[in-house]
């Protein structure tokens, strides 16, 4: 027998410390992603954060969902981004995956949505009927450094087996790429000398009024506090013992060998001209949210390079369109690629159309993977 049990806000200092959740073979959800739920400033008490999966009484499935608001030809509402969703691979062909979701979408009134997803899970999603696409974004993957032994896992999983044979030729081919980046940084950092940056723990006022005035078409219309909570609950902690955690007992984001999240407040002749989310996992950066005019696209994208630069970034993501435009145009990377994220909606906010809302790179849950 399938039964599905659901784990509200209001739950969660129980479900902590509730023994029979966390002595599994997985993990449903992460002590630290919970806890970020909890303070998440859109969630209320009665909002789903987890659904649990029994079948016989042992549990077997989760997902997850972040809470979260869109804006849809005007209409401010209340949206569940499913962030995770996971069945143990001996429920196949019991139907317990399909019922976890029949549930959710049916506890949220059916406002949900995916931010990002693999195309076996996009599969599933088409065959439910529920949804519709969203956005298709395209960016880039720019390249400073060499990083062999992240790309060649990901393009062919036996690789994963020579990762010091990787790591080897990375140190090998960057000591070569070093010097070049020394000299791009010098020329970066002219280019910047009239700039100022300010990192901050939560926008001030005046980049609030910039978040204000230029996310008018964004779907998601972030808030002052929505950028002080992700700042202060990140679903990935920093682990530099990565290897002595537990984080293959859960299936998505919980450790990494480093992570971040970086605000930075641009000012120019004591105007602040720029907002930028910056996210860095490991030797990747994401582009998370950029908030600036047109005209100031070149500054906005040679800050992001140098920060980079001095980070020791090997990649930087971005889906943003000026700052892809920027980055084919720039001398300081070894190469890039071309990226793809689809997005996609239930069909019950009743809209087909989205070509007139813009889609951060961080919103949904992607700010945190």
């Amino acid at each position: 027998m399938i039964r599905i049990r659901k784990v509200y806000r209001r739950e969660i200092p129980e479900i902590l410390n509730e023994k029979a959740v966390w002595d599994n073979e997985f993990l449903s959800v992460s002590r630290h992603r919970l806890l970020a739920h909890y303070h998440n400033p859109n969630c209320a008490d009665d909002d789903i954060v987890l659904l649990l999966g029994y079948q016989n009484d042992e549990l077997l499935g989760y997902m997850g969902v972040f809470t979260d608001y869109v804006t849809l030809d005007g209409n401010h509402q209340k949206i569940g981004w499913l962030s995770t969703w996971w069945v143990h691979p001996k429920t196949k062909g019991s139907g317990i995956g399909r019922e976890i979701l029949n549930t959710m979408y049916e506890t949220l009134d059916g406002k949900i949505g995916i931010s990002q997803f693999t195309p076996s899970a996009k599969r599933v999603y088409d065959k439910s009927g529920y949804f519709t696409d969203l956005k298709q974004n395209r960016g880039i993957k720019a390249v400073l450094r060499s990083n062999l032994v992240f790309v060649m896992p990901a393009l062919f999983p036996w690789a994963s087996k020579l990762k010091r044979l990787w790591r080897f030729k990375d140190f090998v081919i960057n000591l070569f790429v070093e010097p070049r980046l020394y000299f791009q940084k010098a020329v970066l950092k002219n280019k910047l000398s009239s700039i100022k940056i300010e990192y901050l723990s939560a926008p001030d006022s005046e980049c609030m009024q910039l978040v204000k005035a230029l996310g008018q078409h964004h779907l998601s219309q972030k808030t002052a506090d929505f950028f002080a909570w992700m700042k202060a609950y990140p679903w990935v902690q920093e682990a530099p013992l990565l290897y002595l955690t537990n984080a293959r007992d859960y299936e998505f984001s919980m450790y990494d060998s480093s992570f971040a999240i970086y605000m930075m407040k641009v000012v120019k002749a004591g105007k602040c001209i720029g907002f930028v989310v910056l996210q860095k996992r490991a030797k990747v950066s994401k582009l998370l949210f950029a908030y600036y005019e047109k005209k100031d696209a070149a500054i906005i994208a040679d800050i992001v390079k140098l920060h980079a630069i001095e980070t020791g970034v090997r990649e930087i993501i971005t889906y943003d369109e000026p700052m892809v435009a920027e980055f084919k145009k720039s001398f300081v990377f070894l190469y890039r690629t071309k990226k793809v994220k689809d997005s996609i909606i239930s069909k019950s906010f009743g809209k087909t159309d989205f070509s007139d809302t813009y889609m951060n790179f961080g919103d949904g849950d992607c700010s945190f993977a």
